[in-house]
């Protein structure tokens, strides 16, 4: 039940809540006409709960007026048909008719200007802000919805807060921003400090969101420095819930049961079109098979199939069935020995068999095959009450949730336990603690091989996802994802997380408060895995029979490994404040404090081959004398004093000061120690007396402005200690260890360099921002500009002789600059029964590199994992080409070859080729390999006008005759910037209302600007071979025909061109997702060179979510002893309303891929999209109080 401040004061000066009060003034006389009647009702707030202390007054009669007492009833005097005025602080008012028990159910007001918002060790008015701070509505954000990652519900929360999930791993965390790249050193790490109750966090995913009351987030230095070096890049705050006074037990319990499904799964062709988009490859002397199958050989088989089959694919796992004639093909022939064609039959080539094996031509929709409806669940049980001066509340939490994959899917659960209590041990004392627990059980296949990069990398009719019975009856799969999951070992990893806190505060006198807390905090992991034998049948290798068997794992090659991380802190906080006021217009707060953490890390892991007993994969049960074993021991500390304060004039001038002397054990030891200063300023210009005359509609406006200095501690470990490394012992390094009489020494590396300047990285920001509210704060509007300078940023310095045996040391080598804004929108509005509201967010921000060390000024195309940047460039630039369209038949002249006469007087011709025509740029350059540019190819803007497509002039010098580096700032020919891989114009919006207990809630979120180059093969066909085409593709691309006949003066003349802007795609080449001529942009060759054509649109609007519930009436619960009861309907990731990467199959929040983290680029397989899918969930559950 809640603390309601009128009925506090009521009870402090004696007066009872039990019926009406009479007011100071007397009722107005009646009209003799009306009857006045005795109305009782009830008065709730948002959680069904009583409101107490509410006023409730008939409308226009202001001296008849009533009270809620303890349970929210009223009893009020009125004339039939009156309306009821009901209001209470923090609550928006309700009018309704007057009538016999009636129920009145308030919402809070979510822009109150006195409503207490979470800063750096305190709590402050909403009105007296002056710096970047914003609140997260968690009541909608998390309360009302099934969240259960505290991080991912965040995502579009409020302006400037980045979320963003590489893709949708039930285990994953997501990336977290506040205002875009910070740094650049330490692999980007630009993450905000998580504090949790006070004390820093490294993981939001331990958190149970229905323990949580509200979230803040500071974004600027003047909000986060009193945090010190961890928050150089903002602080998250979120403060748990905790007992309040009340004088029953309150009991709630939730749960929440769902399914999910991929939101967008890549889609392939038929087996048929499949084998007929790899037939019109057009590389020359490309063998069209795979692995000993051609696909002109298996393509006969495949139409028949399709046929006997009335073109639908296999949905399921089946029994394979061999080949018996053409009119009962089955689904695979092997081929008998001394077979020289294919079988006999109509229209069936009687050309030399090629394939050597057997032949698969199967048809499988992978979607509905390998993928399931993924369940979820989620329960939780709280309670809270008091005793005498004793609060406590309880809660307990339990969730799961599967993988998407329908065989041996992945699992994780969560078991959760949080206890608080609190105890006033005497009226300028209290004390009290908080208990966390969390234990995570993550359960997988242990697969050695990544399911997502082979089910999308070949078709269906490749990977066989059937079975066969072997010699002895049983059936066996195929080497493929369903085989490899269902008979791999399940590995486990178990984390725990135990979190321990005790506080006290003491007022000792007016105005001041003494704080202290400690907390401890341990998360401890274990890991066990194995790889354990078994056999499938091999569609990758040839075997007596036709189909070999595959064995991962031997008994020889079979293994047991453990893991162990044990991460223990422990954190301190001591901080005083004073509060007072001087002539009742002077208000000063000030305050003191000091703080200090630290924390130990340690790992180990062994594993030892040979396992004794498949069952009981156990390293005491392994006896080879192959092992591994590795370990690491860390540890930091950090301590600060620190100080803060704050001071008003009547609420209009307001001012705040804050500065942290900081010290870290990451830095060297003479420079271990800084200070970082802060300030900020506001004017409250809606309360001058000048601006009374528009208070009517213009509640409030506030400006404010910001600057401050903090220092980034998150730099890497031992970046300023000389470490020494142990050179592996393998063939790649020469086998390195030596002998040393009878015992075996290792190798190690030169110890690094570190240089003696080496100092902290400092961050400066400035803030300028605007507050206002209308309509009696019914309409909120703020927005902010910002820039942000990291100065003094760990980098590469000047490039030393390879003679020295160690790396280039790192110094303050670089900067950057962000600059960027934010505005936000919030309405609120009664009308009569009904509670709207509308929210609107949105962010931009670009990050400048002003300073880095390369020499040459080469050019790069972002990539996460790329430690090269270019000074002047933006942060997410993308390199490519301009593309102007395709090559006509126009654009060239063919060009026969030379002939050639054999010894037998034969006579053939070489290959021709196509010479573009005057006017023509010439893109010779790029060719690698056996291609050559011609008609229905790529063709690129000529940005310079030389008549050439490349990168950049080798003979360009400079005004001093010093060469210019191709691929230069100076010298990049006809390379442009072509988009950035970072999201901009980041936004969100929310709808919603209540009704009569009805209550509805849409969420919207998106990116309006986003590019990514990936060679993809849902992006750019035959990325990676010939086969594996996607329905995108099919009947969109330019086909050209040649004439293949060498002993014509006319071989390689096209025969036929069907060459149209309209298509998508250039003509066929395979292996365009290799890497070109022109280097530091990216892979992507041939038609497929970076370039605006094929640049990624990542840009989408979604419906994140939606929620529907419905609240039973309180007179119906409460007969059941039921204070409040909600049932409720959600969907997450609903659908798009504009989808970017539709075209290629993708959902645009995706940015990694099986082998790599792309953005921006990918590593050259292929396998940009070839990832864990993000999941469409629809989901139901109630919300109970006893």
């Amino acid at each position: 039940m809640r603390k309601h401040l009128f009925a506090t004061l009521l009870l402090a000066c004696g007066m009872p809540l039990t019926g009406n009060f009479a007011a100071f003034a007397a009722p107005e006389p009646q009209s003799q006409s009306q009857s006045v009647v005795t109305i009782t009702g009830t008065v709730l707030d948002e959680n069904n709960e009583p409101v107490i202390g509410a006023s409730v007054v008939q409308k226009g009669v202001q001296g008849n007026a009533a009270a809620t007492d303890f349970d929210g009833n009223f009893t009020l005097r009125v004339p039939a048909g009156s309306m009821l005025r009901i209001s209470y602080v923090g609550y928006k008012p309700v009018e309704m008719a007057a009538k016999q028990g009636m129920m009145v159910y308030m919402q809070p007001t979510t822009e109150q200007l006195n409503e207490l918002v979470a800063i750096g060790y305190g709590t402050q008015k909403k009105a007296n802000l002056t710096g970047a701070v914003a609140t997260v509505d968690v009541a909608r954000t998390m309360d009302s919805r099934p969240a259960t990652d505290v991080a991912k519900a965040l995502q579009g929360a409020v302006p400037g807060l980045t979320i963003t999930s590489a893709n949708g791993s039930i285990e994953g965390n997501p990336t977290i921003n506040i205002r875009g790249v910070g740094t650049l050193s330490n692999s980007h790490n630009s993450a905000p400090l998580i504090v949790v109750d006070g004390v820093p966090v490294e993981d939001m995913s331990f958190l149970n969101p229905e323990d949580i009351q509200d979230i803040s987030v500071l974004k600027d230095a003047s909000s986060s420095a009193i945090y010190g070096s961890r928050a150089a890049f903002g602080v998250i705050l979120v403060t748990t819930k905790d007992a309040g006074k009340t004088d029953r037990v309150s009991v709630n319990y939730t749960n929440n049961f769902g399914w999910g499904r991929a939101t967008v799964l890549p889609e392939f062709s038929n087996t048929v079109d499949n084998l007929r988009v790899a037939i019109a490859d057009t590389r020359p002397g490309r063998d069209q098979e795979i692995f000993s199958m051609y696909y002109d050989e298996i393509l006969p088989f495949a139409e028949r199939w399709q046929q006997q089959h009335g073109g639908k694919p296999y949905t399921n796992m089946v029994e394979l069935h061999p080949f018996q004639s053409w009119d009962n093909v089955g689904d695979y022939w092997v081929i008998p020995d001394g077979a020289t064609t294919l079988p006999a039959g109509p229209g069936i080539s009687t050309s030399p068999l090629r394939s050597s094996r057997y032949i698969s031509y199967a048809d499988w929709d992978i979607a509905k095959t390998l993928f399931q409806s993924a369940p979820t669940q989620k329960h939780n049980v709280s309670l809270e009450g008091s005793s005498g001066k004793t609060q406590y509340r309880l809660s307990f939490g339990y969730d799961a949730k599967e993988g998407l994959l329908k065989y041996s899917p992945d699992q994780l659960k969560r078991y959760m336990a949080n206890a608080s209590v609190s105890t006033q041990i005497f009226d300028w004392w209290k004390a009290g603690a908080r208990f966390s627990f969390t234990d995570r059980e993550y359960v997988a296949p242990n697969e050695n091989r990544n399911p997502y990069q082979y089910m999308w990398r070949w078709p269906g009719f490749w990977e066989n996802y059937g079975y066969i019975y072997d010699e002895e009856g049983n059936p066996l799969t195929f080497r493929n994802t369903i085989g490899i999951r269902e008979e791999s070992h399940k590995d486990k990893t178990t984390t725990t997380n135990t979190r321990m806190q005790a506080y006290m505060t003491f007022n000792p006198f007016k105005g001041f408060t003494l704080q202290t807390d400690f907390t401890y905090s341990l998360r401890n992991q274990n890991s066990d895995s194995a790889g354990v034998p078994y056999e499938l049948w091999d569609n990758w290798a040839p075997g007596a029979h036709g189909i070999a068997l595959y064995q991962p794992y031997t008994q020889a090659t079979s293994y047991a490994a453990q893991s162990n991380y044990k991460d223990s802190m422990w954190a301190a906080n001591v901080f005083g404040t004073y509060d007072v006021t001087f002539n009742e217009a002077h208000n000063l707060k000030v305050m003191l404090g000091w703080s200090a953490e630290q924390e130990e890390y340690r790992y180990f892991y062994a594993r030892r081959n040979g396992l004794v007993d498949d069952n009981l994969p156990n390293i005491n049960l392994t006896n080879s004398d192959n092992y591994t074993t590795s370990g690491t021991h860390t540890h930091r500390a950090t301590t600060g004093f620190f100080g803060r304060i704050n001071y008003d004039y009547k609420g209009i001038y307001l001012v705040e000061l804050n500065g942290r002397y900081d010290g870290s054990s990451r830095f060297p030891a003479h420079d271990q120690w800084a200070f970082f200063p802060s300030g900020s300023l506001g004017y409250r210009f809606s309360e001058e007396n000048y601006f009374e005359p528009l208070k009517s509609w213009w509640s409030n406006g506030k400006l404010r402005a910001s600057y401050g200095h903090i220092g980034n501690e998150a730099v890497g470990d031992n970046m300023f200690l000389s470490t020494v490394s142990r050179i592996a012992n393998t063939a790649a390094t020469g086998y390195t260890n030596w002998v040393n009489g009878n015992q075996l020494v290792t190798m190690y590396d030169m110890p690094t360099l570190v240089s003696s300047t080496l100092t902290w990285e400092r961050i400066v920001t400035t803030d300028v921002g605007i507050d206002l509210g209308f309509l009696d704060n019914s309409i909120n509007v703020g927005f902010d500009w910002y820039q942000r300078d990291t100065k003094d940023m760990l980098g590469p310095t000047s490039q030393l002789p390879a003679v020295l045996g160690t790396g280039t040391p790192y110094g303050n080598a670089g900067s950057l600059r962000t600059n960027g804004w934010e505005l936000s929108i919030n309405w609120n509005h009664s009308f009569g029964d009904a509670d709207v509201y509308a929210t609107f967010n949105i962010g931009d921000a670009r990050t400048k590199i002003t300073k880095w060390n390369n020499p040459n000024q080469l050019i790069y195309t972002y990539l996460p994992t790329l430690g090269n940047y270019t000074e002047g460039q933006y942060f997410g630039d993308i390199w490519g080409f301009e593309t102007q369209g395709f090559f006509t038949m126009d654009d060239f002249t063919f060009v026969p070859g030379s002939q050639v006469v054999g010894e037998d007087g034969s006579i053939t011709y070489t290959r021709g080729t196509y010479v573009p025509n005057k006017g023509v740029a010439d893109q010779s350059s790029l060719q690698t390999g056996d291609f050559s540019y011609g008609p229905g190819d790529v063709r690129f803007v000529d940005q310079n006008g030389d008549g050439k497509i490349n990168n950049g002039d080798p003979d360009m010098v400079d005004a001093d005759g010093k060469p210019v580096a191709v691929g230069s700032i100076k010298n990049h020919g006809d390379l442009k910037v072509i988009g950035n891989a970072l999201p901009r114009y980041e936004y969100s919006f929310r709808l919603g209302g209540a009704w009569k207990g009805f209550d509805l809630d849409l969420f919207f979120q998106g990116v309006g600007k986003r590019n990514m180059w990936a060679t993809g093969s849902t992006i750019i066909p035959m990325a990676q071979s010939s086969l594996g085409t996607f329905t995108n593709l099919t009947d969109n691309y330019n086909q050209i025909s040649f004439n293949e006949d060498n002993t014509s003066p006319d071989y390689g003349k096209i025969t036929n061109a069907v060459i149209s802007d309209d298509n998508l795609y250039a003509r066929l080449y395979s292996g365009a997702g290799g890497a070109g001529n022109v280097g530091n942009i990216g892979n992507g060759c041939y038609n497929y060179y970076p370039q605006s054509r094929y640049l990624m649109n990542m840009a989408y609007l979604r419906l994140k979510n939606l929620t529907v519930g419905y609240t039973l009436p309180a007179e119906i619960t409460r007969k059941a002893l039921i204070q409040k009861a909600r049932i409720y309907f959600s969907a997450d990731n609903l659908c798009f309303l504009y989808n970017g990467a539709k075209k290629y199959q993708l959902d645009p929040e995706m940015v990694s891929s099986a082998g790599s983290t792309a953005q921006g680029y990918n590593d050259g397989v292929a396998s940009f999209g070839r990832t864990i899918p993000m999941q469409r969930i629809f989901s139901f559950g109630v919300q109970v109080t006893l």
